[in-house]
């Protein structure tokens, strides 16, 4: 009789196909196995096996969802906030993700029969009814996707450290070496899990980090004196643990939350979890997204510097209350293009911030084309002081320029005098206002005593040297368009004959 239900099993299955095919076959081969039936049960396994992947339609089912502005920005600007790659990379191995703590299934949310698969087989995992997780489910998939999102923040930052820093490997293994428990000859795979990160090679950065990982997690317990061997046990023999029994003794490694439920969602294999280590390392997924291989290189350095103290600053002992100098860190790095200010993420979060700080500078109109060239060149060295916080002050400097071509196109016969003649000259043609001619005046003693070396460069705040270039643009613009009073005329003047 059982062999007779188990024919009648597979023949169900031959005349269906894709999901419907596999499926008959999953209940061919529980009742081959309940029943005993050695031989029918192997049969069924060849045959499952032979399904491909293009016999079973799946579709990929997605939510866009809308990072917040300038989300990926501000996670560069930390980076650039940092003075040295070893704070950079210290700084993201020590920030943990967002993770939802409420287990709460939201109310209304529909929740159906669910047949997870695994396509290689292809077999079926697991099959859970609609009310059977108690929002379990629903729980893990937030941890997933929070993960992502976070991903997504690493993945820039360690960009944003390659774009910066330029790390050789030799730079980072002699920081991944700096704990005891990272031997040298260990962490030279992880480094060159970075520059395979670094060239966009996903797979040799997860198949180098990925051991590297547990290896330094099981190297921590051991310094920890926390068990991490098995001894032999009549046919059991002894082992040294792996990576499923390292996870369940996190919490008595003391890493601090998230990290322990980070760990176990990004590595562990039960249900609702990533398992990235499993399905990596035995080849069971395609290449993973670059965000989640960002995600292993955070994780890898979370479990090297996790409760160790932050990377030691170079220089003298207050240096570290300084404000790093941006041209010197150019040179120290090597870098091809300019380095953000530090000074300017007081003011602004992100490059992009600065178009809103001189949108309102519109040049004059009218005004003539050098002078207009100057007044853009100083429009650009405000916006700039992102990356040379100094050119905010170069560029209230460089607007006089233009004032002064604009009062020698104004003021006939100005041939080549100095700034405070053509100042005086036009206040007395009644060109300049009095207000105008203080602002020129006090312009004119700073540019001087800069010239001449009587004090170093001030510094501004960005909106700062907008609302002062925004009187000089208002200026030019009032100056262009009065027109002098006449000087006055005597008979003997308009009697002369010649």
């Amino acid at each position: 009789m059982d062999e007779q239900i188990h024919r009648a099993r597979m023949e169900l299955a031959d005349s269906s196909t894709g999901f419907r095919k596999l499926l008959a076959l999953e209940d061919a081969a529980r009742h081959a196995r309940d029943s005993g039936l050695t031989d029918a049960l192997d049969e069924v396994r060849r045959t499952q096996q032979k399904i491909g992947r293009d016999q079973l339609p799946m579709d990929t089912i997605g939510t866009p969802v809308a990072l917040p502005a300038g989300y990926l920005e501000a996670a560069s600007a930390a980076i650039d906030a940092t003075d040295s790659m070893e704070h950079a990379l210290h700084f993201i191995a020590t920030t943990p993700p967002t993770m939802s703590d409420s287990a709460a299934l939201p109310s209304g949310l529909l929740s159906l029969p669910t047949v997870y698969i695994n396509s290689n087989g292809p077999v079926v995992t697991r099959t859970v009814g609609s009310d059977s997780t108690g929002g379990e489910g629903f729980f893990f998939r937030q941890h997933v996707f929070a993960l992502d999102v976070h991903g997504l923040v690493v993945e820039a930052q360690l960009d944003r450290v390659r774009d910066r820093f330029r790390p050789t490997a030799e730079d980072l293994v002699r920081f991944f070496a700096s704990p005891e428990h990272a031997p040298e000859t260990r962490t030279r795979g992880l480094a060159r899990a970075f520059e395979a990160f670094w060239e966009g090679d996903v797979d040799t950065a997860l198949a180098l980090a990925l051991p590297r990982l547990e290896g330094t997690l099981r190297r921590r317990l051991q310094a920890a004196d926390i068990a991490v061997i098995t001894h032999a046990q009549g046919e059991t023999i002894g082992q040294v643990q792996q990576l499923g029994s390292l996870l369940d003794k996190l919490d008595e490694l003391g890493f601090p939350e998230p990290w322990p439920l980070v760990l176990r969602t990004v590595l562990g294999n039960a249900e609702g979890q990533m398992n990235l280590r499993n399905n990596v390392l035995h080849d069971l997924v395609d290449t993973p997204s670059r965000y989640r291989a960002a995600l292993v290189l955070q994780i890898a350095m979370a479990v090297l510097f996790l409760g160790e103290e932050p990377p030691s600053r170079k220089g003298s002992a207050d240096s570290g209350t300084r404000m790093p100098l941006p041209w010197k860190a150019a040179a120290d790095q090597r870098l091809p293009f300019p380095v953000p200010d530090p000074r300017a993420h007081h003011f602004v979060t992100q490059y992009a911030d600065m178009h809103d700080v001189v949108a309102g500078l519109t040049l004059p109109s009218g005004i003539p084309q050098s002078a207009a060239t100057v007044l853009h060149t100083s429009r650009e060295l405000l916006r700039h002081s992102y990356f040379c916080y100094e050119f905010s002050t170069v560029a209230l400097l460089h607007a006089l320029i233009a004032i002064e071509i604009v009062l020698r196109a104004k003021i006939p016969d100005s041939g080549t005098k100095p700034l405070h003649a053509l100042t005086k000259q036009g206040k007395e043609s009644g060109l300049l206002t009095e207000r105008q001619t203080e602002f020129l005046h006090e312009g004119r003693k700073l540019r001087n005593r800069i010239a001449h070396g009587q004090r170093a460069h001030s510094v501004m705040p960005p909106r700062w040297g907008a609302g002062m270039l925004t009187t000089s643009f208002t200026l030019i613009s009032e100056v262009w368009a009065a027109q002098p009073t006449p000087p006055a005329t005597t008979d003997t003047d308009e009697s002369t004959d010649i």
